[in-house]
């Protein structure tokens, strides 16, 4: 079996610094890591709110949610805590600066990223007492899912504002979910979230190349009843570029699941940190998710074993990925 750990080849290490300020959850999560113990990542945060009712914004998705069902955010964040998640995630991932301001909001910014973080806070504080939870502010590449150019000096900025106001608001960690984005965009990302004295943790997605039969970085998502494949490069190739970065925690995220396991494999064959996985079921079909393809609970825990036996140590769900999943992950490996 695979071991995960903490060792980082020689590059520019632009995140290899251990940060100085480290929670208490945060320091007891990292000895659990160190202990080769499986920690439990939350699943999905927009798809449950759609399922609760919350209506989806056609820029801002589910950050919506923070303005119009702030209580159904809180209802999400407590399901996973009770499923016995270690980690939940801030309802950030839609609240970047690129997609507010293609949907006109983007004067919400700062207090839809500060009132996410607040209401992950107060969840994991009303529970105090039945095992340590860290929140995870996600910095996000949302927005930049077009095929346009990026101007690459405003999106740095947009990265570093979202990281610091993340930051500022007390989450435990950075979680860089970087969907579809090619890898000059993630790096930019990780530049951004430097520095600011918050341990980093990079998602990225794969996919299996239909030519070649590759695994690549990239996605194939359904949107707005079409089909799109973004392929970027070799997985491996992406995997040793932020190896050399100083990423030292590094997670497969919404991909799908017949992919999942040989990108987990690519990734431990090239990566020396710790692995983790938190893969999606079902299409985006914009502003909703379409629940096909579902996965059953114990059908996603077989699955789990797979990518644990090849090193993941971070496991969790991404879209159409919701509670009782993670439960049952928490059973199979607590």
């Amino acid at each position: 079996m695979h071991r995960a750990v903490s060792r980082h080849r020689a590059g520019d290490d632009r995140l290899a610094e251990t940060p100085r300020r480290l929670t208490m959850s945060y320091e007891h999560l990292q000895r659990r890591l160190d202990d080769d113990e499986v920690i439990i990542l939350d699943g999905a945060i927009g798809t449950e709110l759609e399922r609760l009712g919350a209506p989806m914004h056609q820029e801002a998705w589910c950050a919506a949610a923070l303005d119009s069902h702030p209580e159904l955010v809180n209802t999400v964040h407590q399901s996973y805590i009770d499923a016995g998640a270690d980690v939940i995630t801030s309802n950030t991932y839609a609240s970047t600066r690129m997609a507010l301001e293609s949907g006109g909001l983007g004067h919400r910014m700062r207090d839809w990223n500060e009132f996410a973080v607040r209401l992950a806070r107060d969840c994991v504080n009303s529970t105090a007492g039945s095992h340590p939870v860290c929140v995870a502010g996600s910095v996000s590449t949302f927005g930049l899912f077009r095929d346009t150019p990026i101007d690459e000096p405003v999106v740095r900025k947009a990265f570093r504002e979202q990281a610091e106001i993340l930051a500022a608001a007390g989450v435990d960690l950075l979680l860089i979910e970087t969907l579809a984005a090619e890898p000059a965009t993630i790096l930019m990302a990780i530049e951004a979230c430097a520095g600011l004295d918050v341990p980093v943790w990079v998602a990225i997605s794969a996919l299996i190349d239909p030519g070649s039969g590759r695994i690549m970085l990239g996605i194939h998502e359904s949107i707005e009843h079409s089909t799109r494949v973004r392929v970027h490069e070799p997985l491996s190739d992406t995997v040793d570029r932020l190896t050399d970065a100083g990423v030292s925690t590094l997670l497969l995220m919404h991909s799908d699941l017949k992919a999942t396991a040989p990108a987990v494999d690519v990734m431990a064959a090239h990566h020396r940190g710790t692995l983790g996985v938190y893969p999606n079921a079902g299409h985006w079909l914009r502003p909703e998710w379409a629940f096909v393809d579902q996965v059953s609970p114990e059908e996603f825990v077989a699955e789990a074993s797979r990518w644990h036996e090849s090193g993941a140590r971070i496991l969790g769900g991404c879209c159409g990925i919701g509670p009782e999943h993670i439960r049952a992950l928490d059973s199979r490996f607590r």
